[in-house]
């Protein structure tokens, strides 16, 4: 069972998807795709662990390589989020890799091999679609990118929530 919930930022997207797990299954695995460099994001993850320390995730970092976290097939997991492992994935220090669609194609692949092999998986990913278009190439290419994904995992999904300032809308 896949479940995609986005919205924009700060819309309560990540609250409503460890609610929504936490109210359905006892084992769940937190996926962490935030990078864990540097300062700031040491402070973040230390921020969001301990906002999480009482609903008793089981917290696995793994900011690119998805498919290769150890699971079992009664684990239940949050990939928190779509965004950070997208943008980790097509970018490194020197700007945008080369084939970021193929780079995009092949994180999907791995999503559906995730939800294979657990019993359910939980995504949250965010709504950037209005964002202003021709700042960049590599912004647009991004863009491009997340739309896909989000597109194909909606197609896929047997739920589909938007969540706008804390609000719950089934889409699917």
């Amino acid at each position: 069972m896949m479940i995609y919930i986005y919205g924009g930022v700060a819309s309560g997207k990540s609250e409503y998807a460890e609610e929504l797990i936490s109210k359905s299954f006892e084992r769940k695995i937190y996926l962490a795709t935030m990078e864990n460099d540097g300062d700031f994001a040491k402070k973040r993850i230390q921020k969001h662990l301990l906002q999480r320390a009482s609903k008793n995730f089981i917290t696995v970092e793994e900011p690119r390589y998805i498919s290769n976290i150890n699971i079992n097939s009664d684990d239940n997991i949050l990939l928190e989020d779509l965004t950070n492992l997208l943008s980790n994935n097509i970018f490194d220090k020197n700007g945008l890799k080369y084939a970021p669609i193929e780079i995009t194609g092949e994180i999907f692949s791995d999503i559906i091999e995730l939800e294979k092999k657990c019993n359910s998986l939980f995504i949250v990913g965010n709504d950037i679609f209005s964002t202003k278009r021709n700042q960049s190439k590599e912004l647009d290419i991004f863009i491009d990118c997340l739309f896909s994904l989000h597109q194909k995992i909606t197609d896929n999904a047997d739920r589909v929530v938007e969540v706008i300032y804390g609000l719950p809308y089934n889409r699917k």
